[in-house]
């Protein structure tokens, strides 16, 4: 006898079908997947799918929103874990380069959503994501600058877009398959450059303080 699959809640049965379309969008792209082939994974009927949602493209557009809210969920976890915004950006970009390795299929929807660029609400939502990753990036270096650890002379969205184009980067070696020379032993070296050629330089000690008779302590006779 046939057993009876569980009914779920309405919120469950969702994430449910987006987690199957992520399988089904992975192993092809947006355009070749079927709503069939997203329903027959879940494990559903077509037409509970389209009750929940009401077209291919409105899951593919809450799969993206998911994925960029857990990727700025991730990173505030590593800024509320610590108070320096110079070793949490270091720790944001190793954070985001290990989830990424960890869920490679949410990787390749991400990338495939830039081929689709052409879809306006694909597009909106891809410019929104990336903005609100700039701008996370660039209030947590306003942070640094105010603490003294990051350089007041820098410009902060530059900084944002360049660390965004870093992550950018780490996906794409990802897809790539440079996993033997783009490792993690590479990111923590390229994440410690980036927050070196940031990093406010400490001031000399030998600091020209007047002293009796004209000299400056720190300064040859």
């Amino acid at each position: 006898m046939a057993t009876r699959q569980r009914r779920l809640p309405a919120p469950e049965r969702r994430k449910q079908i987006l987690r199957s379309a992520v399988r089904v969008f992975a192993r092809s792209n947006y355009r070749a997947a079927k709503v069939a082939e997203i329903a027959a994974e879940a494990g559903v009927s077509e037409a509970l799918l389209y009750k929940l949602f009401p077209s291919k493209q409105a899951i593919f557009l809450e799969i993206l929103q998911h994925m960029s809210g857990r990727i700025v969920a991730a990173w505030q976890e590593e800024v509320d874990r610590e108070e320096d915004a110079l070793t949490a950006l270091r720790n944001m970009g190793v954070t985001y380069y290990r989830r990424m390795k960890k869920h490679p299929e949410e990787l390749r929807v991400q990338f495939q959503a830039i081929s689709e660029i052409a879809d306006r609400e694909i597009a909106e939502r891809l410019r929104g994501d990336h903005e609100s990753y700039v701008r996370f990036i660039s209030k947590l270096i306003r942070k640094g600058q105010r603490q003294g650890s990051i350089r007041k002379e820098l410009d902060v969205e530059m900084l944002g877009f360049l660390f965004n184009g870093v992550g950018i980067t780490m996906n794409m070696m990802r897809l790539l398959s440079f996993e033997r020379r783009f490792n993690d032993a590479l990111v923590l070296r390229l994440m410690d450059q980036l927050i070196d050629s940031i990093k406010a330089q400490p001031r000399s000690d030998a600091r020209r303080v007047p002293v009796p008779g004209g000299k400056r302590r720190g300064m040859k006779p």
